[in-house]
C-alpha cells in the first residue's frame, strides 16, 4: 500500500470534509456500522447492536436556475426569409432566452440511520445512538420530525445518545441550544432514570480536538460499554479512501468556521 492510502485526516477529530454533501451519506452510513461493530465484542452475548435503517421521501433541488447572458453577439430574432437558420455575418442569431425559469424540484431519498443496542433473546430496546443528519436538522419536517421521535425515546425506558457531527442545520434538543454552545460537535447522552428525570451530559467538541470515548448505558447493574468515537471515525476515514478522495486544497464545506476555528485551520494549513 502506498503512502498516499495510508494518509490519515489533518484533523484530530471530525474532519469537517466529511460534511461535504457529496460525502456525508457515505461516511453517515459507514460510521453506523463502524459503530455497531466496535461495541459488540464488549457487550455480547447478553446484548448486540445493530444498525436501523428508516428511508424518507424528501423534495431535492436539482441544479441552479439562474439566467446568463453573453457579453457580445446576442440579436433580436430576425424573421427568416427561407428555410435555412436566420444569419448575421455567417453566424446564427442565437434565440432569446426562455421568459421563466425555475428549479427543479424531485422526490428523493434520504437513508436515516441510527445504531440500536438491544437485549439479547427478547429484543427489548436498551440504548438508540442517534447520527444526526441534515435532513434530522433542517427546519421544517425533517427537524419536526426528528424532534417527535427524540421526545418518544425520552418517555420511554430507553437511554439516548446523540451524536451530531455537523456543523450546520439547527441542533434538535432545546438543551443544546439554551443558551446556545460554543462548539462544532455535540455529543449528547440522556440515561433513563426510575425517578423520571432526564438529564442529558453534554460534550462539546471544536474541530481542534479529538472526539471523546463515550459510555454506553446498559441496563442495572451492568457497566457501561464504551464507545471510541475518534478510533470510530480514523477506521472509517482509512477504510473508505477519505484520504485520497478529499481536496482539501478547497475551502472548508460551508457553513463558515467560527471565527477561532478559521485562525486554526489556517495556522495548521501553514505548518503542514
Amino acid at each position: 500500500m502506498s503512502a498516499d492510502m495510508e494518509q490519515a485526516s489533518p484533523f484530530p477529530g471530525m474532519d469537517p470534509y466529511l460534511e461535504d454533501p457529496e460525502i456525508w451519506p457515505s461516511f453517515h452510513h459507514r460510521i453506523a456500522n463502524e459503530i455497531a461493530d466496535q461495541l459488540n465484542p464488549s457487550i455480547g452475548p447478553k446484548y448486540y447492536a445493530d444498525v436501523s435503517l428508516r428511508t424518507v421521501g424528501e423534495m431535492v433541488r436539482i441544479g441552479t436556475a439562474r439566467a446568463t447572458y453573453p457579453d457580445t453577439g446576442v440579436y433580436r430574432q430576425a424573421t427568416p426569409t427561407s428555410t435555412e437558420p436566420a444569419r448575421r455575418g455567417g453566424a446564427a442569431l442565437a434565440p432569446p432566452p426562455a421568459p421563466v425559469q425555475r428549479v427543479v424540484l424531485v422526490e428523493g431519498q434520504t437513508r436515516l440511520r441510527a445504531v440500536h443496542v438491544y437485549l439479547t433473546g427478547t429484543d427489548q430496546l436498551v440504548t438508540t445512538i442517534e447520527i444526526l443528519s441534515p435532513y434530522n436538522k433542517r427546519r421544517g419536517e425533517g427537524l419536526q420530525e426528528y424532534r417527535e421521535k427524540r421526545a418518544r425515546i425520552l418517555n420511554s425506558s430507553a437511554h439516548l445518545m446523540e451524536l451530531d457531527l455537523l456543523r450546520r442545520g439547527e441542533r434538535p434538543g432545546p438543551e443544546v441550544q439554551d443558551p446556545p454552545l460554543d462548539a462544532d460537535y455535540v455529543l449528547l447522552l440522556n440515561r433513563f432514570r426510575e425517578d423520571d428525570r432526564r438529564i442529558s451530559d453534554i460534550w462539546p467538541v471544536s474541530l481542534s480536538e479529538s472526539l471523546p470515548r463515550l459510555p454506553v448505558p446498559l441496563l442495572a447493574p451492568d457497566p457501561d460499554a464504551v464507545l471510541d468515537l475518534n478510533a470510530a471515525v480514523r477506521a472509517v476515514y482509512g477504510r473508505a479512501g477519505y484520504g485520497w478522495r478529499l481536496d482539501y486544497d478547497r475551502p472548508v464545506p460551508l457553513p463558515e468556521l467560527r471565527p477561532p476555528m478559521a485562525v486554526w485551520v489556517q495556522a495548521s494549513r501553514r505548518g503542514s
